[in-house]
């Protein structure tokens, strides 16, 4: 009889766990696999580049990225990020030490169109700082460019999560709104450039290997479309990377 006391309050907790659980498995938003609240990547990248002038540059770069996300399935979504990354790019008549760090800021909502699935479309405003420092050629002297540019974002993103696996796409459209370049040993304002239209493509699968903690590979192509200056005579410039960025994910 003094047993039979502890009975009853343990068969309505167990009977209750089980009951969620099993209501668990038939709500998308209490999916285990599925992204559950704020989550912070640390990691790096490589990439190939080739950014035209001309003459045009290519070579190899290297840098790191960090993001800070919070993602639930139907709920609000946002999320920031940066990039940074260095090398040198080489013409066929000089090199460049080039350098870039952009940062980006996004909102949107999570959609949950079943048990696996999320969607999610964004928008949000980013910046990219660019320096390209050419050595100088034949009669051509050493020169330093340093660009600003300012971009809205508009974006879609799509997962697909089962057990300790995610596959996904990720696209972005980035209309530039003020593209400004100044020259180092110019005197005077930036040069105000023209406003032209950038995007970017993902293709991240992420693994989970321990608890919160996730080990994400993201193959990218970022396209970013540098304007004119009719006043200094100086043509538009387009610059292609293709890399990975490789990093680990963990929720907090």
């Amino acid at each position: 009889m003094n047993n039979s006391k502890w009975f009853l309050p343990l068969f309505l907790l167990s009977a209750s766990a089980v009951f969620a659980n099993t209501k668990c498995k038939e709500v998308p938003q209490c999916n285990p696999y599925k992204p559950q609240g704020w989550s912070l990547d640390i990691g790096g990248d490589y990439t190939w580049m080739s950014f035209s002038t001309p003459p045009t540059y290519r070579g190899s770069t290297g840098g790191v990225i960090a993001k800070l996300t919070n993602e639930e399935p139907n709920a609000v979504f946002s999320q920031a990020r940066t990039v940074y990354n260095l090398g040198t790019l080489k013409s066929s008549k000089n090199k460049t030490r080039f350098r870039e760090w952009y940062s980006e800021s996004v909102g949107g909502y999570c959609f949950s169109p079943s048990e696996n699935w999320i969607i999610t479309p964004y928008a949000g405003v980013g910046m990219d700082f660019l320096t390209d420092h050419h050595t100088g050629y034949s009669t051509v002297s050493p020169i330093k460019l340093n660009y600003t540019i300012f971009y809205a974002l508009v974006g879609l993103k799509a997962h697909y999560n089962w057990e300790n696996w995610m596959v996904g796409l990720q696209v972005d459209c980035f209309p530039t709104y003020n593209q400004y370049l100044k020259i180092r040993g110019l005197s005077g304002i930036a040069q105000t450039l023209k406003n032209r239209t950038g995007a970017e493509a993902q293709l991240p699968f992420a693994y989970r290997y321990f608890k919160n903690f996730w080990l994400e590979f993201a193959p990218y192509y970022r396209y970013l479309p540098i304007g004119a200056s009719h006043h200094l005579g100086l043509p538009h410039r387009n610059l292609n990377q293709w890399g990975i960025f490789v990093s680990f994910r963990f929720f907090l």
